[in-house]
């Protein structure tokens, strides 16, 4: 028997779960979890054991969801966020920081500097030390943890972490 994954204070088995389950526990609606399985962002459903044919999502998928969504809302495009979750095409913290960097170029272009997604973006940057692994990025740490910074917390100036 599987543990229970909590999220957002909703317990869940961890062995498996229907894509409306999986949806709202992700915070997004079920339109987007296929979206995202048809980009390739989204791993497809696993087999489930002892279950001829029968597929199901779990824990990792709502985590990844999760991390599509903080990506999301820092500014990142879907082609960068398949790059951050390919563990193959970006192994060290300077890989991350670049694709972040070239993002952030970007998103000022389109939106300038004063923009809310570029300060926040850009605020994320800032937090990354370029040095080691994926493992070690702050960038990808700070995407994967729930206790992310909200938009309206980060302004020019201000860190959300030293100055709460």
């Amino acid at each position: 028997m599987g543990g229970v994954c909590c999220f957002g204070g909703v317990k869940m088995a961890s062995e498996a779960f229907t894509l409306a389950q999986l949806a709202r526990a992700a915070g997004v609606g079920i339109k987007e979890v296929r979206f995202y399985r048809e980009c390739g962002l989204l791993q497809p459903p696993r087999r489930r054991r002892g279950q001829s044919g029968d597929t199901a999502f779990n824990c990792e998928h709502v985590e990844r969801l999760r991390f599509i969504r903080r990506a999301r809302s820092y500014g990142f495009e879907l082609e960068a966020i398949a790059q951050l979750v390919d563990h193959s095409r970006l192994v060290t913290c300077n890989d991350v920081y670049r694709l972040s960097v070239a993002q952030l170029n970007a998103l000022c272009r389109r939106r300038g500097p004063d923009d809310s997604t570029v300060i926040t973006l850009k605020w994320l940057i800032e937090r990354c030390g370029r040095i080691g692994s994926r493992r070690d990025c702050q960038i990808l740490g700070i995407l994967s943890r729930e206790d992310k910074p909200h938009r309206r917390s980060v302004k020019l100036g201000h860190d959300p972490v030293a100055d709460p």
